[in-house]
C-alpha cells in the first residue's frame, strides 16, 4: 500500500508535520543525542545537559516514552529506586534524521555568515 504525498494535506496527518510533534522542543534532540551515546540515570543526563531544568527534562522524558523513542527501567537495588534511561530500537531510528539536520544546520550556517544575514 503506497502512500500517496498529495493525500496528507491536513497538518495532523503530514508524516513531517508528525516527525517533527515528536522532536520538537529545545531539550529533545540533546536528550536523545546523549541517549544515544549510552543509558543514563537522571541525574547523570541531568547533568550532562547544562541550562534544563529537573521539570522540563522529566516532562521531555516522558514524551519521548510516550512516543515510543525511550526506554524507562527502573531497578531497585537495596532499598534504592535507581531509574535509567535509554533509546529504544525504534528510537535509535532517529539518527539518521538527526545527522541530516545537523548537516543542513551546518550549511545553514555557513550560508548566514557568508550573506550576513544572522537568525532571528
Amino acid at each position: 500500500m503506497g502512500i500517496r504525498r498529495d493525500s496528507y494535506i491536513e497538518r495532523d496527518r503530514c508524516p513531517v508535520y508528525t516527525a517533527m510533534r515528536v522532536i520538537e522542543g529545545r531539550w529533545k534532540p540533546m536528550i536523545c543525542r546523549r541517549l544515544g551515546e549510552r543509558a543514563r540515570g537522571f541525574g547523570d543526563l541531568h547533568r550532562a545537559m547544562a541550562g534544563v531544568t529537573a521539570k522540563v527534562l522529566r516532562e521531555h522524558l516522558r514524551q519521548l516514552e510516550a512516543d515510543g523513542v525511550v526506554a524507562r527501567t527502573a531497578l531497585r537495588r537495596n532499598r534504592v529506586l535507581r531509574v535509567s534511561y535509554a533509546l529504544t530500537p525504534y528510537g535509535r531510528t532517529l539518527g539518521p534524521v538527526f545527522e541530516t539536520l545537523w548537516s543542513w544546520g551546518v550549511k545553514h550556517l555557513e550560508r548566514e555568515l557568508v550573506t550576513g544575514q544572522a537568525a532571528t
